[in-house]
């Protein structure tokens, strides 16, 4: 698994980032990674037992190497209308709306949550590996007044997931543990002022809080010794994955990319073209009209072996495209993975070889998501990584 989410890395310096809780995954005895130029864990005990915890009880995750920027002034609203695929108008005060920026070509530049803070403030929340080319490329269609743009550099974030973590919130803040499904809001935990939102990354319900580094250093330390009663356990990069795999959630690099666009992904849903022009509609609407050619789909390994992200994947013998994410699935018991596959072999049941190295899997195309908490309405509109 280490050796995987390595693969991840686009880092060329000597120096990595550190999150404001690093000292306290070494404490915990974190094993640490190189993700996008970020140190952080992959595991702290095992990724099966923090994988267990999420979908049982509860797990915490550091999430401080994902970009906060804020958007504000008059124009706000418009400009992120104009670049995000979501209608931003149906966000009102303390709602999120999960949406993509696209290229001309309706490719994927980011996925992003955009939160709407004030009638004309905005949060946004966009991926590590993609941040500085989202700025860089905000900051391109900026127009000369009327809006601000500044990125939250000390700001930190954790994201708490799992069925009790409701009950674990009411412990600390009860107004918080009250928040509907893509909300957020202003709250105090201890003496410390929070952003407190309700999405979810891993299948399960989940909030994230946002904050200066200083006020979740100590709002860490208030959920770790609250949720022992509750079985929380810190988790690392590697349940995130295999948990957000489960749930058929993209993560940006493997299901999305400037070559793919939201309809060959399976995410149409997040594309709003009644709500006007933005960047990259016009393509969308070309490619909709004309039929995607591929599709995000899923598959299930038949007999052992692990389908990693690069894996080959061959019909009848031939190749025909290649594994964007896959893990050994804890909830399942099972190699699962996603891939890009031509439509008409998209549908359920086809079989198909995965070849990993020398190494020939048998498996069969099936429908996503691979887990679906049935007790749960936190499904499919996860907040980006």
């Amino acid at each position: 698994m280490n050796n995987r989410l390595l693969r991840f890395a686009r880092n060329d310096k000597l120096t990595m980032n550190r999150t404001p809780f690093f000292e306290k995954h070494l404490a915990l005895g974190g094993k640490m990674v190189d993700f996008f130029g970020w140190e952080l864990p992959v595991q702290y005990s095992s990724i099966a037992a923090e994988h267990a915890a999420v979908r049982t009880h509860a797990g915490l995750f550091d999430i401080s190497h994902m970009g906060q920027v804020f958007a504000e002034g008059p124009d706000a609203e418009s400009y992120l209308q104009k670049l995000v695929t979501s209608d931003i108008r149906k966000a009102g005060v303390s709602q999120g709306i999960y949406g993509h920026f696209l290229n001309e070509r309706g490719g994927v530049i980011d996925d992003l949550f955009v939160f709407r803070l004030e009638p004309q403030k905005f949060l946004l929340i966009v991926n590590a590996s993609r941040k500085e080319a989202d700025l860089a490329w905000m900051k391109s269609h900026l127009p000369p007044q009327n809006v601000q743009m500044n990125e939250a550099l000390q700001s930190a974030g954790l994201a708490l997931q799992g069925p009790l973590a409701q009950n674990l919130m009411e412990k600390l803040c009860p107004p918080a543990a009250a928040l509907g499904h893509h909300r957020i809001g202003r709250f105090e935990i201890g003496d410390k002022v929070v952003f407190v939102s309700r999405t979810g990354y891993t299948g399960e319900d989940g909030f994230e809080l946002f904050a200066p580094a200083g006020n979740l250093l100590i709002i860490w330390d208030l959920l770790m010794q609250t949720g022992k009663g509750l079985g929380l356990q810190p988790c690392g990069l590697g349940a995130r994955d295999t948990l957000r795999t489960e749930a058929a959630y993209p993560l940006y690099g493997h299901e999305l990319d400037e070559e793919h666009t939201p309809l060959e992904a399976g995410l149409g849903w997040v594309v709003h073209f009644d709500k006007g022009d933005f960047l990259g509609r016009d393509a969308l609407l070309k490619q909709k009209s004309s039929g995607i050619k591929r599709k995000l789909t899923g598959f299930k390994i038949q007999s052992g072996g692990v389908a990693r992200p690069g894996g080959i994947i061959l019909y009848s013998g031939n190749e025909i495209s290649a594994v964007t994410s896959g893990t050994f699935s804890p909830t399942l018991g099972q190699s699962i993975g996603m891939s890009f596959l031509p439509v008409p072999l998209a549908k359920e049941g086809n079989e198909l070889t995965i070849l990993m190295g020398t190494r020939e899997m048998p498996a069969v195309t099936c429908q996503l998501p691979f887990y679906k908490r049935e007790t749960s309405s936190y499904r499919r509109k996860p907040v980006s990584r």
